[in-house]
């Protein structure tokens, strides 16, 4: 994985930015304070720092936050020494933050595990917990949970082709398709261009949602930018073109040679021509007007029932149901041919969304090459 940018962010307030100093004129920490509202998980009784951020109040642990948070250590080092009575509620130091409420409660699970709180492992992740990370990172160098949160979308959003068809990629974490808009933005945020192929194609493959994207759990939105939105489409079109391509290179008779029986053949080559109706006129799965040009046709190639079976040849009827509509030597040459028509699409992506990315797929292919 290319080393990500992590430029860092202001940790000042923005000249524009709202907070709870314009409710009261030069206002103390105890006014602050006494504004917001406490936070009904991390506001803990013994803690000794207060951390304000839009109107709402956490008091947590210095020492944990420093332990995490080379900044927060640097911010907090002021602690250390003697303080404003104004600037110090209950013996605790107070610091004004202009991050997210949410996004501090998502690195407060993890820095502050409660009983109910749910881990930073497996089934226990979410995409808005992994940006939270992410975008904090920017701000406070969060070195030891960003990599985890890297290494999550990194191993989700892979470069290898056989990791993605055969799930390996996701064994620790499965986001939602729509949840691709916001791994666009980490990528972009994090310039971590690796991840950028896949998430464009899973983008390209939504439908009206790509153009609206997905709410958060604190309610604003997460969308793609103007430039990463004209992507996505363009690809969308060329991956209808690569299927339609795909459907016909994989489906037309190949020839007598791959027949397991010499009476079969006839049977074969009849039933690959009804396999392309079958497919071209969106019977099965995966339909020839489709942007999913990563998906597998056997789905489709085994839902296809001849009309007549007393036309199926009788080598035929000792497979089962499912696989009647080819005998086994054909079926195995279209279930390779398969393979190597989506890895030869899945090598085009980073080509077809303008980026080179070194060692994409690097293991090479083993079997024949489709043309």
């Amino acid at each position: 994985m290319e080393e990500p940018h992590r430029k860092r962010l202001r940790t000042d307030a923005p000249a524009n930015s709202a907070s709870t100093s314009r409710a009261v004129p030069n206002p103390t920490a105890a006014d602050i304070v006494k504004a917001a509202t406490r936070d009904a998980d991390y506001w803990f009784e013994d803690g000794n720092i207060i951390l304000v951020s839009e109107n709402v109040s956490f008091k947590v642990y210095r020492g944990l936050l420093a332990e995490h948070s080379s900044v927060f250590r640097s911010m907090l080092d002021v602690g250390q020494g003697t303080h404003n009575p104004a600037e110090v509620v209950d013996g605790c130091p107070v610091v004004p933050l202009y991050d997210s409420p949410n996004d501090l409660r998502g690195l407060f699970r993890i820095i502050f595990p409660l009983k109910k709180n749910l881990k930073f492992s497996n089934w226990k992740v979410d995409i808005d917990f992994i940006c939270a990370i992410i975008r904090l990172d920017h701000k406070y160098e969060l070195k030891g949970l960003y990599d985890q949160a890297m290494s999550y979308l990194t191993t989700y959003y892979t470069t290898s082709f056989d990791d993605w068809v055969e799930g390996r990629n996701a064994t620790e974490w499965r986001p939602e398709p729509i949840h691709a808009i916001g791994a666009v933005n980490l990528a972009r945020l994090t310039n971590t261009t690796t991840i950028l192929p896949l998430a464009y194609y899973i983008c390209a493959t939504l439908g009206p949602e790509l153009t609206l994207g997905y709410a958060r759990d604190d309610g604003t939105m997460e969308r793609l930018s103007p430039e990463d939105l004209y992507i996505c489409l363009s690809l969308k079109n060329r991956l209808a073109t690569e299927n339609v391509h795909s459907a016909f290179m994989l489906l037309r008779y190949p020839g007598q040679q791959h027949c397991s029986n010499s009476q079969a053949y006839t049977s074969c080559s009849e039933l690959f021509r009804r396999l392309l109706d079958h497919v071209g006129m969106s019977k099965g799965p995966h339909a020839v007007a489709s942007d999913r040009a990563l998906d597998s046709w056997m789905d489709s190639i085994d839902s296809y029932t001849p009309p007549n079976a007393q036309n199926i040849n009788a080598y035929m009827v000792m497979y089962p149901s499912q696989a009647r509509s080819l005998c086994k030597g054909c079926r195995a040459h279209v279930q390779n041919r398969d393979r190597e028509l989506r890895r030869q699409i899945w090598r085009k992506l980073p080509e077809y969304v303008g980026l080179t990315i070194e060692n994409w797929d690097a293991p090479a292919a083993s079997g024949s090459t489709a043309s």
